[in-house]
């Protein structure tokens, strides 16, 4: 483990005494997890990687005062979260440029023209950038760029060392997001008290859920909340924007009016501008003759295609927005086109919390020739799963019970209520996301401890509230974050 850097002593300078406390502890508990590697990339001069020098940006190896080529100081209030996907380097950064404190991400370089080789001066991804880190100092002036702060001569060792002394083991994914100030509190309180403290969070989270779905179903009926709830889910990360807006323009009621199956997929699939034209296109013989009769009823319904971005670039085959439409179709097609009837009546067979559990997951386990199939002319290979149980699973969390709980107290029916409340506390746990992982890390130390904790979808629900309401909402800025010090355990026993 690296000794305690200079501007890691000024950092911790500025903080309460508690939290600067729990930051030297957490160096100590973590030990040498601190080590990182990266050597995959050479270059002339610096034979390191622009990893390499995000490494050094989440591990603050830097001493002496920071100021950017403008002469502004800048003070390190949180280096933000390591954004595995597209976009700047790190997100949600806290910094102070001459004391005025800002907000914003963060991105690394070797060389200061890389951010316009790279073509982010054009890119509206980019637009938060409030600090622009390189290695390199510019060779002449430059302009229209973030503040620049040069860091080959901050580092707090030489950086030959540093490689051979970050590449002892591998860089794991717990040093991209740190353990906050709070961790002490997590690692030192039993399992009783924080699986207390995770179901109160979880909980709260469903009831958030069940508000937005009373709403919903307020403004536009059970049916329509439901429809566009499944739509929004079916679009995973990627696509819940357009599945969303699909849902909101071609409306249940008017997929209703129309009369038969081909008529309200041609409805669907063009208004989503994935339906392609068959007199061009070459078609897998199963959909030969299928096609022609869906763009024939595309045809005469005399509609456009909305203007819908779909992503696809860096999408699993399995995950097609038209695998997922065609989902959407067969399971609108097996609830009769009335999915508050449905998912009443199929609620009011279940006699247990438990029982409404597997029939809402059998339900959703719907077959397709869309099985086979990427688009309308690529096949998958070997079939899979249009919905696989884990994306079952989700759709039932946070679509199917929610708007049961919500129509329930509607009618005032208590047992409906107390059913869908009790089936999400005591369902098995979710598939897990980047921001459950990000919440992992960040309260977790060390993070396997997840493994014994997070075995029911309401506690995953929990900690990402969590981190989603103190880390995110405040920029990981732990030194106003109210949960660090409120002694958040010490009112929570196994039993209360």
């Amino acid at each position: 483990m690296h000794a305690t850097s200079p501007a890691t002593v000024q950092f911790r300078a500025g903080l309460p005494y508690n939290c600067a406390a729990l930051t030297g502890a957490f160096e100590t508990l973590c030990g040498g997890y601190l080590h990182i590697m990266d050597n995959s990339e050479t270059g002339d001069g610096f034979q390191c990687s622009e990893r390499f020098l995000q490494v050094l940006w989440n591990e603050r190896r830097f001493c002496g005062e920071l100021v950017t080529l403008d002469g502004r100081k800048v003070e390190v209030v949180a280096p933000g979260t390591w954004n595995v996907e597209s976009g700047p380097d790190f997100r949600d950064a806290a910094l102070r440029l001459d004391g005025v404190l800002l907000y914003g991400d963060i991105e690394v370089h070797r060389d200061p023209f890389d951010w316009y080789r790279h073509g982010h001066d054009r890119d509206p991804a980019y637009d938060k950038v409030i600090l622009h880190v390189v290695w390199q100092t510019p060779t002449r002036q430059i302009a229209d760029m973030p503040p620049c702060l040069v860091i080959s001569g901050l580092l707090d060792g030489p950086w030959q060392r540093l490689t051979e002394e970050l590449n002892a083991e591998l860089y794991p994914y717990a040093r991209r997001v740190g353990p906050g100030a709070c961790a002490l509190q997590w690692a030192l309180a039993d399992d009783g008290r924080v699986v207390r403290l995770l179901e109160i969070a979880g909980s709260i989270r469903f009831e958030e859920k069940v508000t937005r779905m009373q709403r919903a179903i307020i403004a536009t009926g059970l049916g329509q909340a439901v429809y566009e709830g499944l739509f929004e889910a079916l679009g995973y990360k990627a696509n819940r924007e357009p599945f969303r807006c699909l849902a909101q323009q071609v409306r249940l009621a008017y997929l209703q009016s129309l009369g038969g199956e081909r008529a309200r997929e041609a409805a669907l699939f063009g208004g989503a501008g994935l339906l392609p034209d068959p007199s061009v296109t070459r078609l897998a013989p199963v959909w030969a003759e299928r096609l022609p009769a869906i763009w024939d009823q595309w045809w005469r319904q005399g509609l456009s295609p909305l203007s819908l971005s779909w992503r696809r670039s860096g999408m699993r085959p399995l995950n097609s927005p038209e695998r997922r439409l065609g989902a959407g179709v067969a399971l609108l097609t097996r609830w009769d086109w009335h999915p508050d009837e449905w998912l009443l009546r199929t609620a009011a067979a279940a006699d247990s919390p438990g029982a409404l559990l597997r029939v809402l997951d059998e339900a959703l386990d719907v077959h397709t020739p869309w099985s086979g199939f990427r688009t309308f002319a690529a096949g998958l290979g070997r079939p899979a799963a249009v919905l696989g149980q884990p994306r079952r699973r989700d759709i039932v969390a946070n679509v199917l019970l929610p708007a049961l709980c919500a129509a329930a107290r509607q009618a005032a029916t208590a047992t409906l209520e107390r059913h869908a409340t009790e089936a999400f506390r005591s369902m098995a746990s979710l598939q897990c996301n980047r921001q459950v992982n990000e919440a992992v890390h960040r309260f977790l130390v060390p993070p396997s401890r997840a493994r014994t904790l997070l075995t029911r979808a309401c506690l995953q629900q929990g900690i990402l509230s969590l981190y989603r309401s103190f880390c995110l909402l405040l920029h990981g800025n732990c030194r106003i974050c109210p949960f660090t010090g409120a002694g958040a355990f010490a009112q929570l026993s196994d039993g209360n």
